[in-house]
């Protein structure tokens, strides 16, 4: 698709006015050519013979006859002085008899100076142009008039002619243009060309048409990987809702079958089942928050709340299941409030799902540490374990739904692959962020951002969420 056009443009009815001047004024130049050279003639003769009626008691003077015929010649007038029937002077020895009898291209204008004692008559004579037409005949100044309506009309015909071609190529053709590429786009063919315009109205149709069917494509684009994405997504939530419950109906069935023989095979298989139905659980639940948040639309419910009272409320609920993995943990929170404005409920949510990260994959005998700091803009709080830590290639995908990196995040410590995205999810839809990195002494850290006031944002990031 072509942008505007690099060349100046003007609104569509400033070139109707210049067309609507255009028309009248190129026919009235040329006119007013046509009707100077018809005239021309005929008004050098009527200057010469008032100068003639002017000075008529001068005829007879030989300096005046030789000034007069210098002054007259410039203008191509030449002239024959008779005073009672006898002439007394010719500008010309050839001219024209005083008869009038006409010569070639030069003709005979009589004019009586002095009807009385003494009768002056002048006989002036001009060259009428030749306009290609045959002999002019008559007084000068008589002309084929008839050119003046004629070079009138014809004038106006190229002019309308000039602008009903000026207003095709800049209007009526990339409009055409227009009409046919929206049929390509219509059809599914994206790849199309529009000419340029000088009309700004048409030149700013060309280019949102552009910007329209770059937004067409990479809307197109972007379905394609959504269709991809949700493809993978339903795959990955298949495969983790079959491995936990294929296990579940193995070991029920083995208790149905009576292959837990004994007592302690009997415990054995009905906590591992208990832990594979509360696997499923946890994902049903997880799957459940990321389809509210994702595609849901769910807005926060703000309301404002001690972010470190939230904190210690999480840590001590989590205590006893840290103390029987043997785990240290710990917060480190201001003992002034610490306010923002957030959804209690989701927040809750996204600070579970960070901390019983943490606390499974930390081996027995670490620990994990909260700290909760705040400026006049944001509150901040972290979590710190002690872990193996995130491999340096799984950290681009770490928020991805259902990735798993190889090593300590695979499928035996029961993760769904959605607590971290539900998590950044819940920040990003408070305009917060989430961010994941790997201690310089071991072990990962999440720190989680919130502003202390209402932030803009209405719905979280809707990004491809799978890596490639």
């Amino acid at each position: 698709m072509s942008g505007r056009s690099l060349r100046p443009t003007l609104p569509l009815r400033r070139w109707l006015a210049i067309a609507l001047v255009t028309t009248f004024f190129i026919p009235a130049l040329v006119t007013g050519i046509v009707v100077g050279n018809l005239t021309r003639p005929g008004a050098a003769v009527d200057r010469a013979a008032a100068r003639l009626a002017n000075e008529a008691a001068r005829w007879t003077d030989p300096a005046w006859q030789a000034a007069t015929r210098a002054d007259l010649a410039a203008e191509d007038v030449e002239f024959i002085l008779v005073v009672d029937g006898r002439e007394v002077y010719r500008s010309r020895a050839d001219l024209l008899p005083i008869s009038g009898d006409d010569q070639g291209e030069r003709t005979i204008r009589r004019v009586e100076i002095a009807s009385s004692d003494p009768r002056q008559i002048a006989y002036l004579s001009t060259e009428q142009p030749d306009w290609g037409w045959g002999d002019q005949r008559g007084p000068p100044g008589d002309g084929p008039y008839w050119l003046v309506p004629f070079s009138f009309m014809a004038t106006l015909l190229l002019t309308l002619g000039g602008i009903a071609w000026f207003l095709g190529r800049t209007v009526v053709r990339p409009l055409a243009a227009t009409s046919d590429a929206a049929g390509k786009v219509a059809g599914g063919d994206l790849d199309v060309a529009l000419p340029t315009s000088r009309v700004r109205e048409v030149a700013d149709l060309n280019a949102s048409f552009a910007a329209m069917s770059a937004e067409l494509r990479t809307a197109i684009h972007h379905r394609a990987a959504m269709e991809q994405e949700r493809r993978l997504f339903i795959g990955a939530i298949v495969h983790d809702l079959r491995t936990p419950l294929f296990s579940l109906r193995g070991y029920l069935e083995g208790l149905a079958k009576g292959l837990a023989d004994t007592p302690d095979k009997q415990v054995a298989y009905v906590a591992t089942a208990q832990e594979k139905a509360a696997a499923l659980e946890r994902l049903i639940s997880d799957l459940f928050d990321y389809t509210r948040l994702e595609y849901l639309d769910q807005a926060p419910d703000r309301q404002t709340l001690d972010l470190g009272a939230l904190l210690r409320r999480l840590v001590a609920g989590l205590q006893p299941q840290a103390d029987a993995k043997r785990l240290t943990l710990t917060l480190d929170a201001p003992g002034q409030p610490c306010p923002v404005e957030a959804d209690g409920h989701l927040l809750t949510r996204a600070v579970e799902n960070l901390l019983d990260n943490a606390l499974r994959y930390t081996p027995s005998g670490g620990s994990v540490r909260v700290t909760c700091h705040d400026t006049p803009e944001t509150a901040t709080f972290s979590v710190r374990d002690t872990g193996p830590g995130i491999p340096p290639r799984d950290l681009p995908h770490l928020f991805t739904p259902l990735y798993r990196g190889e090593s300590s995040r695979n499928r035996q410590t029961g993760g769904a692959g959605l607590g971290l995205t539900i998590a950044r999810r819940i920040f990003v839809a408070h305009g917060g962020n989430l961010t994941a990195a790997n201690a310089p002494t071991g072990g990962a850290v999440f720190t989680g951002t919130l502003p202390r006031g209402i932030s803009s944002v209405s719905a979280p990031d809707r990004g491809s969420t799978f890596p490639g």
